[in-house]
């Protein structure tokens, strides 16, 4: 019986993942950009943070008692997700890329999904999508 040498199965394994992917982006190439433009961008969500999960790559998911039930939003933008914590308000307007968590007296207005995390051809597909005038995004001012 011959030994199977670990580096050949790391080898063929490394292969179907390649292989796998070329394929998905052959039979779904927008598959992420239909996935912002359908669900995430028309989403309008509102409540109080009572748990998030860092997701690797400076992203945050986001868990909100919310007015009727509980739900949660991927927040793409790793300029704010460290200043997000429990017990915020948070809010993602309708139809746009526009959100704002509150703390106390403050605001902080961000784009929920920065465009750092698309490539310049999804960032196209996607097209204009309405956001925060860059001058008053990621840091907090008194609300008024």
């Amino acid at each position: 019986m011959k030994r199977i040498h670990f580096q050949y199965i790391g080898l063929a394994m490394f292969s179907i993942f390649i292989i796998g992917n070329i394929i998905s982006r052959i039979f779904f190439p927008n598959s992420f950009v239909n996935e912002m433009t359908e669900d995430y961008f028309p989403t309008e969500i509102n409540g109080k943070i009572y748990d998030f999960m860092p997701i690797k790559g400076g992203s945050l998911y986001a868990m909100l008692h919310t007015q009727h039930n509980d739900d949660g939003i991927d927040i793409r933008n790793s300029s704010v997700v460290k200043k997000i914590k429990k017990g915020m308000y948070l809010k993602k307007l309708p139809n746009t890329n526009q959100c704002y968590v509150i703390k106390d007296d403050s605001i902080m207005y961000f784009n929920c999904f920065d465009r750092s995390f698309l490539t310049k051809e999804d960032s196209i597909k996607i097209g204009q999508v309405k956001e925060w005038n860059s001058a008053i995004t990621n840091h907090w001012v008194l609300k008024k």
